[in-house]
């Protein structure tokens, strides 16, 4: 968290989160007064520049975005993918600054499926995992878990200067703020409480614990926190995804639960509770590929 440490390169420290905190600010005052048709036709301009502009990003997604279609990095068709997804990202990045000013319209125009799969978790008594891949836009609906979900809600972030530049939103938006580089006991006192935990988990940063899983048309290493918890604490896991349905419109897909294995299955049963999971995300990905902001990187192999 921004505590004044000097723990990230030059440029994306403590200031550089309270400026872009600003300019976000600043951006959604303007952005949200704006018609839809002229953001768009902005998005579109933004989105050519990007494109042009960051040949690494496009490799990145290129690498990561041709598991949906089981083709190589290079394909026509994955390029064209990746060329969607940066349009795709743009878009969300406007619906964001509108969602930052507008967050009583987010609410109205949010279409919620599945709100009784959240219900029906909780009513184990041990809280809940709200899972998810960075598909479509959880950063857009940061002001709805508090009307979907009906308890307390943390989400668990990277501890870097974006994440500190948008704290104070998510905070006042009825979302409490849990970084990555605290100990996991704070997330499991959370869910011992019977609170919610969100956590998006198709990356594992550099030092996490990660299981081989079948992921696609191949096997990817996927952060085991997120089960472990499940497992020790009693916790049903609940995958979702918020995605957009147009301009300034987004529904979120709530699924049902995935039972925690037994506390005493350790390894095995948290590697088969993780798999469970990739299923579910395998379909969630092949369906949505376009809004899969696959950015960072991933450690695949072939299956045997």
């Amino acid at each position: 968290m921004p505590d004044g440490r000097t723990r990230a390169p030059f440029g994306r420290g403590p200031f550089a989160a309270r400026v872009l905190r600003g300019a976000i600010l600043s951006a959604a005052a303007v952005a949200s007064r704006l018609p839809v048709g002229i953001v768009d036709a902005l998005t579109g301009v933004g989105a050519t520049i990007e494109w042009a502009a960051r040949p690494a990003k496009r490799r990145r997604l290129a690498e990561n975005l041709c598991h949906t279609l089981a083709l190589p990095p290079s394909h026509p068709r994955v390029r064209e993918l990746v060329r969607r997804e940066v349009r795709n990202e743009a878009r969300r990045s406007a619906d964001f600054l509108w969602a930052v000013a507008r967050p009583e319209e987010l609410v109205v125009t949010t279409r919620v499926d599945g709100r009784d799969h959240i219900d029906e978790a909780l009513a184990r008594g041990r809280g809940v995992l709200l899972v998810s891949t960075h598909v479509g836009g959880w950063e857009v609906a940061t002001a709805l878990p508090a009307e979907v979900v009906p308890v307390p809600t943390t989400a668990i972030v990277t501890d870097d200067w974006l994440a500190w530049a948008v704290e104070g939103l998510r905070i006042r938006a009825g979302l409490g703020i849990m970084y990555d580089s605290e100990p996991v006991s704070k997330a499991a006192r959370l869910l011992r409480a019977g609170e919610a935990i969100l956590v998006l988990g198709d990356y594992a940063k550099e030092g996490m614990r990660t299981y081989p899983v079948r992921l696609l048309d191949a096997v990817a290493e996927l952060p085991a926190g997120p089960v472990t918890l499940a497992r020790l604490c009693g916790t049903p896991l609940v995958p979702f995804s918020v995605l957009p349905t147009g301009p300034r419109r987004w529904r979120i897909e709530i699924e049902t639960p995935l039972w925690p294995p037994a506390r005493d299955a350790g390894e095995a049963g948290e590697r088969a509770l993780l798999q469970e999971l990739a299923d579910r995300w395998t379909v969630t990905l092949r369906a949505h590929a376009e809004h899969w902001a696959a950015v960072y990187p991933m450690t695949w192999r072939a299956r045997a």
